[in-house]
């Protein structure tokens, strides 16, 4: 079963993210959320993570925003239980 090929505005909105974040190694997991996320809730959660001074984030801003959308699915999730 073969996924369908992401479009242009999925490919274009991954690699902003993936360069915003300098995580170009990450650009599969970013695909992978323009599919499953609005492009809204993504950038809210970019703009959060490059507002946060560098000496603040622990491992690199690519975790971070990686940990803020997956505490996403984890609150919605738990919330329609």
């Amino acid at each position: 079963m073969s996924q369908q090929p992401y479009d242009p505005s999925e490919i274009k909105l991954a690699n902003e993210i993936a360069a915003t974040l300098n995580d170009k190694d990450a650009l599969p997991l970013y695909l992978k959320y323009t599919r499953m996320y609005q492009e809204e809730f993504l950038r809210k959660k970019l703009a959060r993570v490059m507002s946060i001074p560098e000496n603040k984030i622990r491992r690199s801003r690519g975790a971070l925003f990686t940990f803020l959308v997956s505490q996403h699915n984890t609150n919605n999730e738990s919330a329609g239980s």
